[in-house]
């Protein structure tokens, strides 16, 4: 068989491989727990100064 001949086998493999690992996949959970806040409060120059906090303490 040449390049680009079509191989209905080849496909099919490739077919029931690519459903497998999709349907047993665990890499992306279907629900997301968690908690997210936005917190819009805060003025620039108060946002320098805590980013400025976060610089110090980590050197």
């Amino acid at each position: 068989m040449g390049m680009g001949n079509y191989d209905q086998r080849e496909y099919e493999r490739r077919e029931r491989t690519i459903s497998e690992i999709e349907s047993d996949s665990d890499d992306q959970p279907n629900e997301y727990q968690g908690k997210i806040t936005f917190d819009d409060g805060s003025s620039t120059s108060e946002l320098l100064e805590n980013l400025q906090k976060i610089k110090s303490n980590e050197s």
